[in-house]
This record gives C-alpha cells, sequence and structure tokens, in this order.
C-alpha cells in the first residue's frame, strides 16, 4: 500500500505536489531504508521470497524517492544510502549466482533491475552527485551486462546496458565534451572523466565489443526459425526493437555509444574484425552468424566508422561474397544487401552507384529467398532516395525494377510487406519522375486487387492512397488511367469511412487529380458534394478542401456554379468568420474564380459572401495576404459591373463606407507584390474615381501615391527610350508559349485565363491618360492643381513623366 502511494505521488507535477512529496520524502526516507537494509539481511540468512518481496517493495519505494523526493541530493541523502546501495549490489550479484530455486531467482532479477533502474535515474537526474559513484555503477553494470549475463534476465542485462551508456555519454564526465562546447571544466570533471577513462580501458572496450557481437547482436536459433517459418515479419522485425527492453536493440545503441566515446580504439578494432573475416569458412553455421553480427556493426556505426572504412574497396569484396554459394548465403547476402543499402548514400563514389543497382535487382529476383529479396528492396529504396541520385543513369533499369517489385506485390502475403513495397515504388516514382510513366499501368491495374485485402488495414490503405497520388503527378494528363482506381476510393474514404483515418490522403489525392484532370468528368462534379462536411470539420484538411473547391471551378465553372453555386457560397458566408488568415485568402480566391470563370449573368447571388467581406476589411488591415486578395475582389468587381458594386455599397446604409475603404486601399498598397496586383489596384481605383470624382478630394496624396507606384511597377523603358506595359508585352504572346509542358493542367488552365483577363488587354499608359483627363475635367483644373501643391514634387515630376 504504501509503494503504491509513493508511486502516485511521485508522478504528480504541480509544484504544490512536488513539494509536498518532498516533505514526505525527508519524513518516511530513513524509515524505509531501515526496513531494506532489516529484510536484506533476514533474506541474506534466509533466501525465501518471504523476505525478498518486502525487500524488493521497499528498494522501490527508495527508487521513487531517491529521484523525485529530493531537490538537491547532494545536500538532502545521507552519503552512505546510495554507498550502501553500490556496496550491497555487488554482493547481491554474487549471491543470486548461488541461488538455484527458480521463482526467487525471478524476484531477485526484478531486485537487481530495481537497482539498475535507479542508479540510471540518479545518473541522468543528478550526473555531478553521481560522479562519486562512477567506478561502483561501471563496475556493477559491466558485471551484469557481460561477466555473468548469461545466468541473468535478459531484461536485466539489457537496463545494465543502457546504464554504461548513460555514462558513457554524460557530458559531465566527459572534459573533450565540455571545452567542444565552451562550457567550465571543474576539477570534478577532471576528476570524473579520469575515473570513467580509468575503467574503459582498451583492453575491456575490446571485450565488451566482441561479446557484444558474439552474444547479443548474432541470430538466435528463434530468429533462424522465424526466417524459415514466417520470413516477411522477419525481414522487418528488426525495425521494431525497443532499446529498453530488447537486448538486441540495447546492444546496438550500446556499441554505438562506444565507437563514438571511443573512436580512435574502438573503429580501428572493428574495421580488423572486419578484415579478418574474409580468412572464414563459410560453410560453418557459427561463422556466419558471427560475421553476419561484424557487418551488423558497421550499419548502425556507420557514421562513426565513416573515416575508417573505404566502401568504394569493400564494395567490390562485399560483391564477390554475395556470389558465394554456401549453405547459409542467404543469411550473408541479407547482411551485405544491408550494409550496401546503408553505406551507398554515406560515402560510396557516384560512379559504384550503377553497380548496386544491378546487384540490388539481382537479388531481388523470384529465385532468392524472400527475405534476401525484401532487404535488396530496401537497399535499392535507400540507393534511389539519395541527394545525390541521378535521375538518367537509372534509366536503363527502370523496366525491370517495376516488374520485380511487382512480381513482390503478388508473392508478398502480409501488409507491412505490401507497405514496404509501395514504399520502394514512390521513392522510385519521385526519384525518376516522368520516366516512370512507360512502366506503370501493371501497378495501376494492381491497385483495385491490393485496396481490396487491405480494407482492414489502414496503413496500407494509407500507402497506396499516397502512391496513388505520387503516380497521378508523375502521369500528369494521363492521370485518366488511375480513375477506375480513385473514383470508387475518394468515395469510400470521403463518405464512408467512420474514423476518417484516411481523410487527410484522400483530400490529397483528389487535389493531385483535380490539378492534373485535362477535362471534367461527371465524377468529379459528382464529388464536389462530398466537400460541404468538410468545411464543416474546421481541421488541418481545411485549407486542402478549399484549393479543391477553386480547382474544381476553373476546371467546369458552369457545371459547378449552376448545381452547387448557391450552397457553396452559403457555406462561404458561415465559415468566414471563424477562420483565420490564410484560409480567408483560399475564400476570397474561390470568389474571384467564380467572378473571373462565369458569365456576368450567370454570377450566383454574391452579396452575402461580399457583405461579410467588405464588414471584415477593417479586422485585416494590417495581414497582407488577406488585404491583398480582399481587395482583388472589389477590384474585379468594379471592372465587370461597377453598377453592381455601387448597389453592393448602397446596401450597406453608410455613406462613409466607401470613403474608410478607399483609405486602406490606398494606405496599403505597399503589400501589393505583384505587378499585376498593381496594375489591377491603378485600373480599378481609376475607374471608380472617373465615375465619382468626388472621392478624390478626401485621399488625393494617397490615391497619387498609389498611381505613381502601380505605374512605375507595371510598366519599363526600353532601349530606345520608350515606356512599355511589362504585362501588356508579356501577353502579347499566346498562352501556349508560357507553357513549357512541366506544368499541371491546372497551371495551365490559370495561364489561359490570365491572358484572358482584362489587366493582361489594356495598356496602362493610354488608360492612364485618358482617365486623367477625365479626372481633371471633372473635379476642374483650379481645385485639382491645389490638391495637386499637396503632393511630394518628386512623385508629381514622375506622374507628368508618366503622361508626356
Amino acid at each position: 500500500m504504501i509503494y503504491k502511494v509513493v508511486k502516485m505521488l511521485s508522478t504528480k507535477r504541480l509544484s504544490a505536489d512536488k513539494k509536498g512529496f518532498r516533505e514526505t520524502t525527508d519524513a518516511i526516507f530513513p524509515l524505509i531504508g531501515a526496513l531494506w537494509e532489516n529484510y536484506l539481511r533476514m533474506f541474506n540468512s534466509q533466501p525465501t521470497l518471504t523476505y525478498l518481496q518486502p525487500c524488493c517493495i521497499s528498494l522501490k519505494i527508495i527508487r521513487s524517492m531517491l529521484t523525485y523526493g529530493f531537490e538537491d541530493i547532494s545536500v538532502n541523502l545521507p552519503k552512505s544510502c546510495l554507498e550502501a546501495i553500490l556496496k550491497m549490489s555487488v554482493s547481491q550479484l554474487e549471491h543470486r549466482l548461488t541461488i538455484t530455486d527458480q521463482p526467487v531467482c525471478q524476484l531477485y532479477d526484478k531486485y537487481l533491475l530495481v537497482i539498475i533502474k535507479a542508479l540510471i535515474n540518479i545518473q541522468e537526474k543528478f550526473p555531478d552527485f553521481f560522479g562519486q559513484y562512477i567506478v561502483g555503477s561501471l563496475e556493477f553494470a559491466y558485471k551484469v551486462g557481460f561477466q555473468y549475463a548469461e545466468l541473468l534476465e535478459m531484461r536485466l542485462v539489457a537496463r545494465a546496458l543502457h546504464l554504461l551508456s548513460g555514462i558513457m555519454l554524460c557530458e559531465t564526465y566527459d572534459v573533450f565534451k565540455l571545452n567542444n562546447r565552451g562550457k567550465h571544466v571543474s576539477s570534478l570533471s577532471i576528476k570524473f572523466t579520469d575515473d570513467r577513462n580509468s575503467f574503459f580501458t582498451e583492453e575491456r572496450l575490446k571485450d565488451m565489443c566482441v561479446k557484444c557481437i558474439s552474444k547479443y547482436l548474432k541470430l538466435s536459433e528463434f530468429e533462424l526459425q522465424n526466417w524459415q517459418e514466417s520470413p516477411e515479419e522477419f525481414a522487418f522485425e528488426e525495425t521494431r526493437h525497443v532499446s529498453l527492453f530488447n537486448i538486441k536493440a540495447a546492444s546496438e545503441h550500446f556499441l554505438l555509444n562506444m565507437t563514438a566515446t571511443f573512436q580512435d580504439i574502438v573503429c580501428p578494432y572493428i574495421v580488423e574484425l572486419i578484415k579478418e573475416c574474409t580468412q572464414h569458412d563459410r560453410s560453418n553455421l557459427e561463422t556466419v552468424l558471427m560475421i553476419d553480427s561484424i557487418y551488423s556493426i558497421t550499419v548502425t556505426c556507420s557514421y562513426d566508422l565513416f573515416d575508417h572504412i573505404d566502401i568504394d574497396v569493400w564494395f567490390a569484396t562485399l560483391v564477390e561474397e554475395l556470389v558465394q554459394e554456401t549453405p547459409y548465403c542467404s543469411i550473408l547476402r541479407r547482411r551485405i544487401l544491408e550494409v550496401i543499402g546503408r553505406w551507398v548514400t554515406i560515402k560510396l563514389s557516384q560512379d559504384k552507384h550503377p553497380a548496386v543497382y544491378e546487384v540490388c535487382l539481382q537479388y531481388m529476383a523470384s529465385s532468392q529467398d524472400l527475405v534476401v529479396r525484401l532487404t535488396a528492396a530496401t537497399a535499392l529504396k535507400a540507393a534511389v532516395s539519395d541527394f545525390a541520385f541521378y535521375p538518367p543513369s537509372y534509366s536503363p533499369y527502370l523496366e525491370v525494377t517495376m516488374q520485380l517489385l511487382y512480381s513482390l506485390l503478388r508473392e508478398v502475403e502480409e501488409c507491412e510487406s505490401r507497405i514496404k513495397i509501395l514504399e520502394v515504388v514512390n521513392s522510385i516514382i519521385d526519384g525518376c519522375g516522368k520516366q516512370i510513366v512507360d512502366f506503370v499501368d501493371p501497378l495501376v491495374g494492381w491497385l483495385p486487387g491490393l485496396w481490396g485485402v487491405a480494407t482492414e488495414h489502414s496503413m496500407l490503405q494509407s500507402q497506396l492512397l499516397t502512391t496513388a497520388r505520387k503516380l497521378s503527378r508523375c502521369l500528369g494528363p494521363m492521370s485518366v488511367k488511375l480513375y477506375g482506381f480513385t473514383d470508387p476510393v475518394l468515395k469510400y474514404v470521403l463518405t464512408q469511412d467512420p474514423e476518417m483515418i484516411l481523410l487527410e490522403d484522400g483530400i490529397g489525392l483528389w487535389l493531385q487529380l483535380l490539378e492534373n484532370a485535362p477535362c471534367s468528368t461527371p465524377s468529379f462534379v459528382q464529388m464536389f458534394e462530398w466537400l460541404y462536411p468538410l468545411l464543416q470539420l474546421g481541421s488541418d484538411s481545411l485549407k486542402t478542401s478549399l484549393l479543391i473547391i477553386e480547382c474544381t471551378i476553373l476546371l467546369d465553372p458552369p457545371a459547378i456554379i449552376s448545381r452547387y453555386g448557391p450552397g457553396l457560397l452559403s457555406a462561404c458566408v458561415s465559415l468566414y468568420p471563424e477562420v483565420v488568415g490564410e484560409a480567408k485568402v483560399l475564400i476570397n480566391n474561390i470568389l474571384l474564380a467564380v467572378i473571373k470563370t462565369v458569365p456576368r449573368d450567370q454570377w450566383p447571388d454574391l452579396t452575402p459572401l461580399l457583405h461579410v467581406l467588405l464588414k471584415s476589411l477593417d479586422e485585416f488591415s494590417d495581414y497582407s495576404k488577406v488585404l491583398t486578395t480582399n481587395i482583388n475582389v472589389l477590384c474585379y468587381l468594379i471592372l465587370l459591373d461597377l453598377t453592381y458594386f455601387n448597389n453592393l455599397i448602397a446596401s450597406f446604409n453608410n455613406k462613409n463606407l466607401l470613403k474608410n475603404m478607399l483609405e486602406i486601399w490606398t494606405s496599403k498598397a505597399e503589400h501589393f507584390y505583384q505587378m499585376e496586383q498593381h496594375k489591377l489596384s491603378l485600373i480599378a481605383l481609376l475607374t471608380l474615381l472617373t465615375y465619382n470624382p468626388d472621392l478624390i478630394s478626401h485621399h488625393f496624396v494617397n490615391i497619387m501615391k498609389l498611381i505613381e507606384k502601380a505605374v512605375g511597377k507595371c510598366t519599363d523603358v526600353d532601349d530606345k527610350g520608350t515606356r512599355f506595359d511589362c504585362i501588356l508585352r508579356k501577353h502579347s504572346s499566346p498562352a501556349d508559349e508560357f507553357i513549357t509542358g512541366g506544368e499541371t493542367e491546372d497551371y495551365k488552365r490559370r495561364k489561359i485565363l490570365e491572358s484572358a483577363d482584362l489587366i493582361a488587354k489594356i495598356d496602362t499608359l493610354t488608360f492612364l491618360r485618358a482617365k486623367f483627363a477625365e479626372l481633371q475635367h471633372a473635379v476642374g483644373a483650379e481645385l485639382f492643381t491645389k490638391l495637386s501643391q499637396g503632393v511630394d514634387r518628386e512623385i508629381t515630376d514622375k506622374l507628368s513623366n508618366y503622361l508626356a
């Protein structure tokens, strides 16, 4: 009962609770310590469970108190306590070896495990205090992890290795790390470093390295049996290890830390072991398992071995080993392929990469062991994912690669294996791009079948959606090949998936299909109605959902607006006040798409959404993206139907609305970052002012600044000194000339729409001169001259130059 209470109190993290637990520790720690010593004494005289159980429980309480019950353990903890634990731990370990009663042995191992956990906790939380106990702790951990490991539970051994790693890595015990990081080096740190280094002698480091290789890293009989019975499970089993509990993963972690900390000693020794492997007999199982363990270190510690292994030379030796036919060649082939997959991304020369591709493809053939084939596929994935991957060099291998991967997909039965193979496919698609187009038809045909067997495996479904999205990006307009798979799948993901686990992947695929669609289909129009529930979720998928709406409108404006227009705009009205900046920009873009692609006489009722937009104009006057898209919408309304715009303003019954809008418009013009926006703003503003010239007197200075800046942004001077409209010249050629072939169909639609836009047809300078003449006539020359006197001379001079 006391243990449960202490354990509960120790987990609380509020300041008052932590203070209360410290007070509790101060009050009962001496009593618990006395109980532990008393029960331990009785157990030593009579080793039975009766005394061992309370001894173990009391030690667990001590561990919780040592870890969480002292604010400064060096002040509050009696020095004799930890010394007693360490001193007795060594004697208790030797006592454990004399006991033969199995139940007592099992509980005794748990007792020793609590000691190691306590040491780990104190070392991690109070490294300075723990430094004085380094030697004793290292000796104890070494005895558990190496000397008596065969007689103890493996979980206990794994924790001992964890303790050794913690002491080895702690910068408090490493003067070299402290110096490198510019930290103060105390006399205690020097002593702790000497204590640590005196334990980790060259002889002992080599001994621990050999024992890890020969005992912990070797494939066990159970693993070899699992290889034969469940090759797919075995192929990916090592990736699931957790270092705190699994002895193999713990030893890999220990070796990694050892090679990093004592690189000058351990790395050359590992290289020696690798060289000795060439002399070993490959027909003996034990020898093969030893070689396998040694090679596995080069995977785990590859970065520390970087300067010690010439992989270009060793690669040739590994390839020779691969072709050797021995009774246990599959074991070595698997490991060699793993080594190659690791080192190809680290140090292998670029000219050796084609040889890597050939080796991987050779051992992906159906004649090879299934584990070897899966490992070869994983190595190939690493090779094509390398930052230095050169796609043209892989072109000769594409066809055979896809054939072998399809063959693997057909043969494997586990969903996890299919996921791993699809990851390889995805990496090749990413790396090779459009080169893959000619070889994907078999995969496209397999996708529906794979989806059928993945109904209860969401991870495989997610991977299939990812693969389809990458294929669509690669196929471009040829994505129509995927519609037979994607139409029913998207219907399931968006309307029938009860947990919506696949939602993000599904809408990502949907957007990719829309961007590459050469034309609209009834399915795309039908799917549009599935968006309304997604808009209400307000989740991370909202941005993608809004992009899908915009892309679908650009794909088929009449069908979408005539069927879904009112409902869509109503949903946007409800959504607008609830979302933040970027989502508002996307809603504005949807509104722009409607205004620009639908004929004026077919517009749905835009008034409710425009009301929301105008009401929120002041709120986002300091957020450039929302502001610029808001103003873009108003500009197009002015240019396309000025009467509609005036009626919209009049519906507010606010005489100052237009003046306030104009103030924000002209004062925030610096937020415009594209010359098209500057020109649009200029043309719309001049159109509005010539229709309502009374507005010009309110913000004349800002209006002139906006006009001058806009003309400067969207015009330039040619070699002959003649000023010209940059946007007009840009669009003087057909829109197809701006499409290079690598863009999506959606991009092409946007470019064609852009070339048909008003700003692509109006000459800025001609329009400016005409409208300025109208303004001067409407306002009167005398008032216009008077207003101009308040404008900066530099601006008026530039405008005069533009108007000349």
